[in-house]
């Protein structure tokens, strides 16, 4: 009994002792926490200036030529000789376009104009043969007797009338080999050729239009809207051009066959410049400018701050952005007109601002 009771006191003064003599044992900790902060968008800044603002809707338009006619070889399967013209030449009436090959009709041609340059000069031959036997007759007083002239003139002016009709029916056909303007105009389209090609009736190979005065339409706007006379901007390309709108009645226009519910249309033409080649039908944009001012103090429409009691930018003055009330007057296509409250060279930021604190702020 006496060794069980030491046995346990000496499992206590164990316990006791190793508890005592044992390393502390930290608690866990988190980490510092870390906010990050990004950088910014860097501020922009822009200097007053005077330039010029429009206020403009941009409106889809169709081009209608006054005229305007696509050509094409009537003869099938014959080698093409050439396209002479390209897009945007000129070229006046009867000019030659555009040729096919046809040797013997070529051919043909060039003989019955040699027998008709023979028959007409038989024909002057006998015409001075008689003449002179007119001359004889009169100096010598003997008759002279026309029968055998009268034949001869008879049989070479029928022959003559038959190679006329020949040669009429063959240049009908020579005309065939070839496409010849019928009007005065601008090419808007040409056949691109290269080697061997052959005709096909009905292939459209040059198209030429009359641009002298460019008519465009604007389907789904009300005429009532468009005066008579106002003034539209419009891009084509890289070219700016001046247009007015016109009344389709007075100029005796056309007006296209629209398809489904009709819709209201107008119509403006272009005015002061070189009209453009471009052919009928094809789809540009108009910018029509509905209010304009020159030669003002502007800034970028997104440099403009606007509260319900309110309109004022960030001026940049010594390093700072010093909030300042303006006036403004149009705003146009990206641009706002400044009527007070800056002067011109004065630098306005926008963007990310970090506004001035000082008193008064």
């Amino acid at each position: 009994m006496k060794q069980l009771w030491a046995v346990f006191v000496g499992a206590l003064c164990l316990i006791f002792f190793g508890a005592c003599f044992a390393l502390p044992v930290e608690e866990p900790t988190l980490p510092s926490p870390v906010i990050n902060i990004p950088d910014p968008p860097p501020m922009r800044t822009v200097v007053v200036e005077r330039g010029d603002i429009a206020r403009t809707s941009s409106v889809r338009t169709t081009h209608m030529p006054l005229r305007q006619e696509a050509f094409q070889f009537n003869v099938h399967n014959q080698r093409i000789l050439g396209v002479y013209v390209q897009v945007g030449d000129d070229v006046a009436a009867g000019d030659i376009l555009a040729e096919i090959e046809n040797p013997a009709v070529w051919e043909e041609l060039e003989r019955v104009r040699r027998d008709e340059a023979m028959l007409l000069l038989q024909l002057s031959q006998l015409a001075q043969r008689h003449e002179f036997a007119l001359n004889q007759a009169y100096e010598t007083g003997n008759p002279v007797d026309d029968t055998s002239y009268i034949r001869e003139q008879e049989r070479l002016a029928g022959q003559l009338g038959l190679v006329r009709i020949r040669l009429e029916n063959l240049e009908r056909d020579s005309e065939m080999l070839v496409i010849r303007a019928t009007f005065d105009g601008v090419v808007v389209f040409a056949l691109g050729i290269s080697g061997f090609t052959l005709s096909q009736v009905g292939q459209n190979v040059v198209t030429i239009a009359d641009q002298g005065t460019p008519i465009f339409r604007m389907l789904g706007w009300d005429a009532d809207i468009i005066e008579v006379g106002q003034v539209y901007s419009k891009t084509i390309g890289l070219e700016h051009f001046y247009v007015e709108a016109i009344d389709p009645d007075a100029e005796g226009i056309t007006r296209p066959t629209q398809i489904g519910e009709p819709q209201s249309e107008a119509f403006f033409r272009l005015l002061g410049t070189e009209a453009p080649v471009i052919g009928s039908g094809t789809l540009t944009f108009v910018n029509i400018v509905h209010e304009s001012v020159e030669n003002v103090l502007v800034l970028p429409n997104p440099a403009i701050n606007s509260s319900p009691d309110r309109t004022f930018v960030f001026v940049v003055e010594d390093g700072l952005n010093t909030m300042r009330d303006i006036e403004i007057g149009m705003t146009g296509d990206g641009l706002t007109e400044i009527i007070s409250g800056l002067n011109e060279g004065e630098v306005v930021s926008y963007g990310t601002v970090f506004v001035d604190r000082r008193p008064g702020m």
